[in-house]
C-alpha cells in the first residue's frame, strides 16, 4: 500500500470519526506493524505541515486526529463565526493545574491543596470538557476521582501529560 493510499484512508477514517483515534487501532485496520505505521504517520504529519495544508494531523497522546491549520483560523472564523470560548478564571486554572499534576485526585484533595472550596471550578471544568470523572477512590465515602481529558491536551496543545512543564519543588 502506498503512502498516498494510507494518507487517504487515514483522512477518511479520522473525518468520519470526528475525534481522535488510537494509532494501534489504525495500524490494525491497515494491517500494519504499529512502529512502521507510526513512522509513516510521522512523515505524513511533516509533509502536511510543510505543504501548509488546510487539514493537518494532530497527535494527542497515542491517538491521531484531524485538525484545521491555525494559519487559516481567521478565514474559518469569518465563515463559521464560532462562539468565543470564555477564558478560564484563576481559580479554574489553579484547580486544573492541580488535577493535571496530581491525577487521579478527589475534590477534597484539591481543596486541601488550594485551601478553598473548589465545587464551582470542578463543575465548570467538567462542563467545559477539560476534566472527567474517573471512578471512585476506595476510601471513606468513596469520593469521586477526577483526571484531565483529551480535550485538556488539545486545548493546551500537548501530546501527552509528559509534556507538562516540571514542577519546581521549592515553590510548592
Amino acid at each position: 500500500m502506498s503512502e498516498k493510499e494510507i494518507l487517504n484512508i487515514l483522512e477518511s477514517i479520522l473525518f468520519v470519526s470526528g475525534d481522535a483515534v488510537d494509532t494501534c487501532e489504525l495500524a490494525e485496520a491497515l494491517e500494519m506493524d504499529v512502529s512502521a505505521f507510526n513512522e509513516i504517520v510521522d512523515r505524513l504529519v511533516k509533509q502536511k505541515q510543510e505543504e501548509n495544508a488546510g487539514i493537518l494531523f494532530a497527535r494527542v497522546d497515542s491517538k491521531l486526529q484531524l485538525c484545521s491549520n491555525m494559519a487559516y483560523a481567521s478565514y474559518i472564523e469569518k465563515v463559521l463565526q464560532p462562539i468565543k470560548k470564555s477564558r478560564l478564571s484563576q481559580s479554574m486554572l489553579e484547580t486544573l493545574a492541580i488535577i493535571a499534576y496530581k491525577q487521579p485526585i478527589t475534590r477534597f484533595e484539591i481543596e486541601q491543596i488550594r485551601g478553598v472550596k473548589s465545587n464551582y471550578s470542578v463543575a465548570t471544568l467538567i462542563e467545559k470538557g477539560l476534566i472527567v470523572r474517573a471512578g471512585r477512590k476506595k476510601a471513606l465515602g468513596n469520593p469521586m476521582l477526577y483526571t484531565t481529558s483529551d480535550d485538556f491536551l488539545r486545548h493546551f496543545q500537548l501530546h501527552s501529560l509528559d509534556d507538562l512543564p516540571p514542577i519546581n519543588e521549592a515553590e510548592q
